[in-house]
C-alpha cells in the first residue's frame, strides 16, 4: 500500500489537492498541530476520498519545540511504513501547515531517507538520500558553504568570513551545489553572487538544525 504523508493546515486544500493528482497512493495521512478543531478543508478532503475508497488519516502531532515535532513525525513514518511493510513506499509532501511543521517534516525525512516534496504551482522533489542525515549528506566545507548563505553574498565576502578556506576551494564548493540545484550564481558589478535556490533554503534549514540539535 502506498502511502502519502502531507503537513496540513488552514487553507492548504489546493496544494494537497495538487499532491494527490502528482503522486500515486493509496492512503493518505495528514499531520498537523495540536488544535482544539480540525482545519479548514479536512472534511473536504475525506468527502472526496470517501468516494474513491481511499482511506484519509489526520494525525495531531502534539510536540513542542522542533527537535520534539521531528521525533514525533518520525515516529509516525516508521509507524506508517510498518504497516506498508517499508520506507519504500512511502512519499512525504511539505507543502501545508506551518513552517515550523513542514521543517520538522524536512528533517524527519532526511533522517530517514523518504522521498520528500514541495508542492505549489509546480512539484519539486526535494535531495533527500535513503540512510543518509542533512549534515552527512555533504563535505564538511558544502555544509558551511550552504549555512553561511543567510543572502546572497559574494565570494569575495565568503572568503572574508569563512577563513581558513581559499578563493579557489570555495568557487569549487559553489559549483558542486550548484551541480546539486542547491546555489545559484550570477555576475553582478564584476563580483559573483551566490544565493541558495528553493531547494537550498530547505537543505539550509535541516543543516541548522541538525547542528543546534547536535550542540544541545
Amino acid at each position: 500500500m502506498r502511502t502519502l504523508v502531507s503537513t496540513f493546515g488552514d487553507g492548504d486544500l489546493e496544494t494537497v489537492l495538487l499532491a494527490m493528482r502528482s503522486l500515486p497512493y493509496d492512503r493518505l495521512v495528514l499531520i498537523g498541530e495540536e488544535r482544539d478543531d480540525e482545519p479548514e478543508g479536512l472534511a473536504e478532503l475525506r468527502k472526496l476520498e470517501s468516494m474513491t475508497g481511499n482511506e484519509v488519516l489526520y494525525e495531531r502531532m502534539d510536540a513542542t519545540g522542533f527537535m520534539g515535532l521531528v521525533e514525533d513525525i518520525s515516529e509516525l513514518i516508521d509507524r506508517v511504513a510498518g504497516s506498508n511493510g517499508g520506507r519504500d513506499d512511502v512519499v512525504l509532501n511539505i507543502s501545508g501547515g506551518t513552517k515550523l511543521l513542514a521543517d520538522a517534516a524536512l528533517f524527519a525525512a532526511f533522517r530517514l531517507g523518504v522521498p520528500t516534496y514541495h508542492v505549489t504551482e509546480r512539484m519539486v522533489r526535494l535531495p533527500v538520500m535513503k540512510g543518509v542525515t542533512a549534515k552527512n549528506r555533504f563535505t564538511q566545507l558544502q555544509s558551511i558553504f550552504i549555512s553561511s548563505l543567510e543572502g546572497p553574498r559574494t565570494i569575495a565576502d565568503m572568503v572574508g568570513a569563512l577563513p581558513p578556506h581559499s578563493k579557489q576551494s570555495l568557487e569549487r564548493v559553489m559549483r558542486e551545489l550548484k551541480g546539486m540545484g542547491l546555489v545559484s550564481a550570477k555576475l553582478e558589478n564584476t563580483k559573483v553572487v551566490v544565493s541558495l535556490t528553493a531547494d537550498g533554503h530547505e537543505v539550509r534549514k535541516a543543516l541548522v538544525a541538525s547542528n543546534g540539535s547536535n550542540a544541545a
